[in-house]
């Protein structure tokens, strides 16, 4: 029980830390009206949920927690 919620609240901070990072990014070239860099940062934002989903994958929890407190 204690590893999934590792697991969840893991998984609950690295989506805040793209959202912040990625998605930021990706609002402010939408909103001027950037063409390319909101495609750039959409990319971005697919990158980085990728490699979030391939780290989860690979990483028993507290590795995955260890990266998280690392990463913040």
């Amino acid at each position: 029980m204690r590893e999934q919620t590792d697991i969840e609240t893991w998984a609950m901070v690295r989506a805040q830390q793209i959202v912040m990072q990625q998605g930021a990014n990706l609002v402010v070239a939408a909103q001027r009206l950037d063409h390319k860099k909101t495609t750039a940062n959409t990319y971005a934002l697919r990158t980085a949920i990728m490699a979030s989903l391939i780290e989860a994958m690979k990483s028993p929890s507290t590795d995955a927690m260890a990266s998280m407190d690392a990463q913040a």
